[in-house]
């Protein structure tokens, strides 16, 4: 991927029907009908979103409130993505069959791309 090129979601107003925690990994599933597969998303990402919006530790949150939210999300298949100021957008290759969550946020009035990432 180029280093300035732009990101947006690839999925918005959907949201989780089912989450899990497993070691260093949040395994979810959305309301999507184009994707029937799990959703793999690092813990940090997902425990950052959470802070952020509900302004509390993820262990404050209930699963409720959790499946309760929609969500944006940047999702893409056999591959996940990662921003640096340094570097840019790194592209990471995984596993070609599963679906990765690089970025996400709860929609709503701020949940734009840049809150997560600002290009340059």
């Amino acid at each position: 991927m180029e280093k300035n090129e732009a990101l947006n979601w690839t999925h918005e107003k959907f949201t989780i029907t089912d989450i899990r925690r497993v070691q260093n990994l949040y395994i979810i599933s959305i309301n999507d009908k184009k994707i029937n597969a799990p959703l793999f998303i690092n813990y940090k990402i997902f425990d950052d979103r959470l802070r952020s919006y509900f302004l509390k530790e993820p262990k404050e949150i209930s699963r409720e409130e959790i499946l309760g939210v929609e969500w944006d999300m940047y999702i893409s298949k056999g591959y996940y993505i990662k921003v640096s100021q340094l570097t840019g957008i790194e592209k990471h290759e995984g596993d070609p069959s599963k679906f990765y969550v690089s970025f996400l946020e709860i929609s709503g009035p701020l949940s734009t791309f840049e809150s997560i990432y600002k290009s340059k």
